[in-house]
C-alpha cells in the first residue's frame, strides 16, 4: 500500500464522517452504500451466471447437463437472495433513521 492509498482512504473516511453529522448525509451514505453493494453483488452474480451457462453449453452427457442446470439454479437463487437481503437492509436502516 502506497502513501497515496492511505491518504485517499483517510480522505474518504473523513468525507463519510462529515456527511454523517447531518441526517440527510446519513441517508445519502446509506443509499450510496446500498446502491454500490447492489452493483457489486449483481456484477459478481452475472459473471458467475455466465460461467454456469457456459458450463451448460460445454456439457457432454446427461449428468453434466443436470449438474450445469443445478449450478445455474443455485447461482440464481443465491444472487437473488443476497441482493434482496442487501436491499432490505438498506431500506431498514433508512426506515430506522426516519
Amino acid at each position: 500500500m502506497r502513501l497515496w492509498h492511505v491518504i485517499g482512504i483517510v480522505a474518504f473516511t473523513a468525507f463519510v464522517l462529515t456527511l454523517g453529522r447531518d441526517p440527510i448525509g446519513i441517508v445519502f451514505v446509506i443509499v450510496f452504500t446500498t446502491g454500490l453493494g447492489e452493483v457489486v453483488i449483481g456484477l459478481c452474480s452475472v459473471m458467475a451466471l455466465f460461467q454456469t451457462v457456459g458450463a451448460l453449453g460445454e456439457a457432454k452427457g446427461f449428468f453434466a447437463h443436470i449438474e450445469a442446470l443445478t449450478a445455474t439454479t443455485v447461482v440464481l437463487t443465491i444472487a437473488t437472495s443476497a441482493m434482496s437481503a442487501w436491499l432490505f437492509a438498506g431500506f431498514w436502516l433508512v426506515a430506522k433513521l426516519v
